[in-house]
């Protein structure tokens, strides 16, 4: 593999990259602690731990990259904990929100299981495995095997993300089949202007929400490709970037969704969006422990 230091138009694309990636994270971070009053719950801390993630990660494989940190045992750790910290909470921000898409209990009861059957199975050995591969010589045949588990894990996280985002999109698309029929109707018996205003609005989230997710499933999909073409600069710097940008979609979007849940609790009408909407703490957060998780 060619050093980095010897191609100047990757050096500057994995820099931009990263400042992109910095610029994502901190503003998602100050975002968290300005909007959430309460800092708990599986949404704030998955969404404040993923952005750490796409802020450190970027750092430690420039510092290991460019040669700053020579010493390849903690350089290494230190990139495979700031990789899990970054990969592995994303699915658990779009898993925290899903409830107010579904009322199936037994289902996302099963979603939780896989996710965290997935984070351990997964997660854990790629980062032992990677490690002992690339800081190590235990055993000459553990590089070959590492790239071979390193596309494994990287199919299953793909699988993963991109079967919870299809759910919303599945999710969504039926209540705006349940909601159009209702508005129209609603519009022939009524010409309150309010009242269609909050209905358009409930209309707009759920459109936005299912383009968001087909957006992140192109930028999972582009990963993905970059990833099989052994582009390792490019796809180390641009893992990050399209995970702090996945990540700011679904923090805009999913705050919007949970905005229109909580305005809908005190009147009881339209769009029930779940079978947590009875109630909702006032900082916007959903009690989780109604939901037997």
């Amino acid at each position: 593999m060619p050093t980095i230091q010897n191609d100047l138009p990757m050096a500057m694309a994995m820099a931009g990259l990263a400042g992109v990636s910095w610029y994502i994270g901190a503003e998602i971070n100050v975002s968290l602690f300005l909007l959430f009053k309460r800092r708990q719950g599986l949404y704030f801390w998955a969404c404040a731990i993923a952005s750490w993630g796409v802020i450190l990660q970027p750092l430690f494989m420039l510092l290991a990259d460019f040669g700053v940190w020579k010493d390849a045992v903690p350089s290494l750790i230190m990139i495979y904990l700031t990789w899990f910290i970054m990969v592995i909470p994303q699915s658990w921000v779009l898993y925290s929100r899903l409830h107010l898409l579904m009322r199936t209990t037994k289902l996302l009861r099963k979603i939780k299981y896989i996710l965290i059957f997935n984070s351990i199975v997964f997660a854990l050995p790629t980062m032992v495995i990677g490690t002992l591969a690339q800081a190590t010589r235990v055993n000459p045949n553990l590089q070959s095997f590492n790239l071979k588990w390193d596309r494994i894990q990287l199919i299953v996280y793909f699988i993963q993300e991109t079967a919870l985002s299809m759910l919303y999109i599945f999710q969504t698309h039926k209540h705006l089949k349940d909601i159009l029929p209702l508005q129209q109707h609603f519009w022939s018996l009524s010409s309150s202007t309010k009242a269609s205003s909050s209905s358009d609005e409930r209309l707009s989230v759920l459109r936005h929400l299912a383009y968001a997710n087909v957006l992140i499933i192109a930028l999972d999909i582009t990963l993905l490709g970059i990833q099989c073409a052994d582009l390792f600069y490019l796809q180390a710097s641009l893992k990050p970037c399209v995970y702090g940008i996945k990540l700011k979609i679904e923090f805009a979007i999913l705050n919007r969704l949970i905005s229109i849940v909580q305005r809908q609790q005190p009147s009881q009408q339209g769009m029930h969006l779940g079978s947590e909407s009875a109630h909702i703490d006032s900082d916007g957060t959903i009690p989780y422990h109604d939901r037997d998780m």
